[in-house]
């Protein structure tokens, strides 16, 4: 059973000393330390914590904010963190303690992911809502196609068109006019050749 520390700061001036004493005050043994912004989810040395994880073992952040900046992000490395049976913990965010002898840690983390996935399902509610609305009132276009008739769009269309007729395949198609595969289903269903 180790605690470990993870140590994030955003750029090369910020420095991480402050962090690491904290760490060590609250009993973290190995380090891992990054410096690179939190927005971004390829972050080496999380991703190698995450790996070395054994059961029993505790990470320790200094502050939520050090670990993720966004909910989803951070339940997904809480979800890591417990499929390995390991426990997190935060210095200043108090209330975020998922260790085995505090319940009310896991209680107000599991509440905490619910309500960001209210809050997901709701946007998705908005948007078909706000969707639903616009198409009534004819303002509603989808998402733009790739392929659009006249002009150079035009011939390419036809060259997929008589490409396909000549038995080229779809992907031989989607990689020599760099289209996506939907693409050319719907120009093929268009044109009727393909139902």
């Amino acid at each position: 059973m180790t605690i470990k520390g993870y140590i994030r700061v955003s750029s090369e001036s910020q420095n991480i000393a402050r962090q690491e004493k904290s760490l060590k005050e609250a009993g973290c043994t190995e380090f891992y330390t990054e410096k690179i912004s939190g927005a971004t989810t390829e972050r080496p040395q999380l991703q190698l914590m995450l790996s070395e994880l054994q059961e029993g073992d505790t990470v320790i952040i200094h502050e939520l904010s050090r670990l993720s900046r966004s909910t989803k992000d951070l339940i997904g490395i809480v979800e890591v963190i417990q499929e390995k049976k390991a426990y997190l913990k935060s210095i200043t965010d108090k209330w975020l303690d998922l260790s085995e002898d505090n319940p009310t840690g896991e209680f107000i983390f599991t509440m905490f992911s619910a309500l960001a996935q209210f809050e997901r399902k709701m946007g998705k509610q908005r948007q078909k809502e706000g969707i639903a609305i616009a198409k009534e009132k004819g303002k509603f276009k989808g998402r733009k196609t790739h392929l659009v008739e006249g002009g150079k769009e035009e011939a390419r269309m036809n060259a997929i068109v008589e490409a396909y007729k000549a038995g080229t395949s779809i992907k031989d198609i989607r990689v020599t006019f760099k289209v996506g595969t939907g693409t050319i289903y719907r120009l093929l269903e268009r044109e009727g050749l393909r139902g």
